[in-house]
C-alpha cells in the first residue's frame, strides 16, 4: 500500500516537471541573429535594418554624443494591418548597454519612425536614431522586439557595424 502511494506521488512529480518543461520551452523567446541588411521575420513583419550614418541633429534637437541613424525597411506579411513603433528598436553598444531611440517626430526627416501602420503586403522604409557615444571601429547591434499585438515572443539581433 505504501509502495503504491509512493509511485503515485513520484508519478505526479514527474508529470508536473514534464508539463513545466513543456510550458517553459513553448514560451521561451527565440533570438534570431542576422547581419545588416538581411531580412528577418518577427511575428507578421519582415524587417531589414541598415546603418544610415551619423549626424549632429537639427537646430531644435542636439545629441549629447552622436546620433546614429538606422534605416528600417518593413514588410507586412499578414492579411491584416499591423502596427510598428520606434520603441521596438534598441541599439546595443560595445558594453552591452541598450539605448532607446530618439524620436524626431519629423524633426530630423519626414521618414522618422514613431508609429506606423503597415498595410498587408506593403513595404515601408523609415529611419530612427540613437544618441550614443559612437566609435567607428566598435561593434554595434540593433535589437528588434515584437510589438504587443504581434503574438510572438521572437526577437532579432542585427549586427550593424564591424561584425
Amino acid at each position: 500500500m505504501v509502495r503504491m502511494g509512493m509511485v503515485i506521488i513520484l508519478g505526479g512529480v514527474v508529470a508536473s516537471m514534464v508539463i513545466a518543461m513543456y510550458a517553459f520551452t513553448l514560451y521561451q523567446p527565440t533570438i534570431i541573429r542576422v547581419h545588416e541588411g538581411e531580412p528577418v521575420l518577427i511575428g507578421p513583419v519582415e524587417y531589414a535594418v541598415t546603418f544610415d550614418g551619423t549626424h549632429d541633429g537639427s537646430e531644435e534637437v542636439r545629441p549629447e554624443n552622436t546620433f546614429v541613424q538606422i534605416r528600417v525597411s518593413m514588410l507586412n506579411r499578414d492579411t491584416e494591418d499591423v502596427g510598428v513603433t520606434g520603441g521596438q528598436f534598441f541599439i546595443v553598444d560595445v558594453d552591452g548597454t541598450r539605448h532607446q531611440p530618439i524620436y524626431g517626430n519629423g524633426t530630423f526627416s519626414s521618414e522618422d519612425l514613431l508609429v506606423e501602420t503597415l498595410l498587408p503586403d506593403r513595404a515601408v522604409s523609415r529611419t530612427t536614431q540613437f544618441d550614443i557615444p559612437f566609435d567607428d571601429s566598435a561593434s554595434y547591434q540593433v535589437l528588434i522586439r515584437p510589438a504587443k499585438d504581434h503574438a510572438t515572443s521572437d526577437a532579432a539581433i542585427v549586427c550593424l557595424t564591424n561584425c
